[in-house]
């Protein structure tokens, strides 16, 4: 049976991985064939058909759009379930189930359209699910492709990027890592250095991502060229392939941002967490070898030198907590935890730091979060969030 090609299934620059017909049945353009420009890809969208395998029962006639949330939702609570979600789709690749690269590709496309659902409903509260100090020991293998979709939800407005495009680039950013999923979480506690073995898996993982997509029938072209670009740099210094500049594609590019800033901005056991402001200094510093000074600076532009779920100490010598991102990068909208004098705030009050007598002195350290409920700050109810 012949059908419309997907979006996003044909890529400039990819081998095609079918054959094309026209709706005569007439072969317009043979498998392997590459992709020379976006006219030509308009132009097979438009006319091209290809056969399906009965076996591929996905559905891809709808849309993707983002969840519609009511209005207490609570982003903190939700990304933990994202988590779980998401380990769920995992468990799919080593399942011998026919039904696993359904339940994969359903489970990949919800997480995406839970995430920008969140970014449209609560985007400075989603933000602070990545900054806000965590109790529950999460494996790191499910917690980093989650905070690094968060962040390219959070932008992704800003970037213009939507519709299937949108979610070939969450996609790409919830599975850049499967390929070295067996050794994630070890590495993350490792203190002694990479053994030989770890290097080469570390080298090959986006290879092996892309085959372990493959093996649960992941066609989308955009989304396996993303995660398999990830890690190149626009210097030719990345890997696998050391491709330089416009030869990466600017998904890939986006992704490797959101991945090395939650690496850098996370606590790992040879390392303590970077500060944000030296996180975002190092991207800045290597904008012209990572991926270019024009996304860099969009990046750490929409992330802020304060992001939501900072804690700071202001002028008028309170302990607050960022909520808001402000129109100015150093300026952003605060709430209180506790005076000057050690006593905590029972509703905790707005701080613009934009005010001079609210303006941050300093950064102190996130751990004076810990013992508090990261949803009050952001105007969800105690009673109304655990009933959601």
């Amino acid at each position: 049976m012949l059908e419309k090609l997907r979006p996003g299934e044909l890529a400039v620059g990819r081998k095609t991985t079918q054959d094309i017909y026209t709706k005569g049945g007439r072969l317009l353009l043979s498998r392997g064939a590459v992709m020379a420009n976006e006219q030509q890809i308009e132009v097979l969208m438009d006319r091209g058909l290809v056969k399906r395998d009965p076996s591929d029962r996905v559905d891809y006639s709808s849309e993707f759009k983002p969840v519609r949330y009511g209005p207490n939702v609570n982003p903190f609570l939700e990304i933990e379930e994202l988590e779980s979600q998401l380990e769920t789709a995992f468990k799919q690749i080593k399942s011998q189930n026919s039904s696993a690269p359904d339940v994969f590709y359903r489970k990949i496309r919800s997480i995406s359209g839970q995430l920008i659902g969140l970014a449209e409903h609560s985007p400075e509260a989603l933000l602070g699910t990545v900054h806000w100090p965590r109790h529950d020991e999460v494996p790191y293998s499910l917690h980093h492709p989650i905070q690094c979709a968060v962040l390219i939800a959070v932008i992704s407005k800003k970037l213009n990027l939507q519709g299937e495009r949108l979610f070939a680039t969450l996609a790409a950013s919830l599975t850049a890592n499967l390929g070295m999923i067996h050794i994630h979480d070890k590495l993350n506690k490792q203190k002694e250095p990479l053994s030989e073995e770890q290097k080469e898996a570390i080298h090959h993982h986006p290879r092996r991502s892309i085959e372990m997509l493959e093996s649960m029938k992941i066609e989308n072209s955009l989304w396996l060229k993303t995660v398999l670009h990830h890690h190149e740099r626009l210097d030719g210094s990345g890997y696998p392939q050391g491709l330089k500049g416009d030869d990466i594609c600017n998904e890939a590019k986006l992704v490797a941002l959101a991945d090395i800033y939650i690496a850098l901005i996370g606590r790992r056991e040879y390392r303590e967490a970077l500060p944000i402001k030296q996180a975002l200094r190092q991207l800045l510093n290597e904008r012209g070898t990572l991926v270019g000074p024009a996304l860099t600076k969009l990046f750490l532009n929409q992330v802020g030198i304060y992001p939501p779920g900072t804690a700071v100490k202001l002028a008028n010598g309170d302990i607050a907590v960022v909520t808001k991102r402000g129109e100015d990068i150093n300026h952003p909208i605060c709430a209180g935890i506790k005076a000057m004098s050690g006593q905590a705030y029972m509703h905790p009050p707005p701080r613009d730091t934009s005010d001079p007598q609210y303006t941050i002195q300093d950064v102190v350290a996130k751990d004076i979060l810990k013992p508090l409920q990261p949803f009050l700050f952001w105007g969800v109810h105690v009673r109304k969030a655990i009933e959601l």
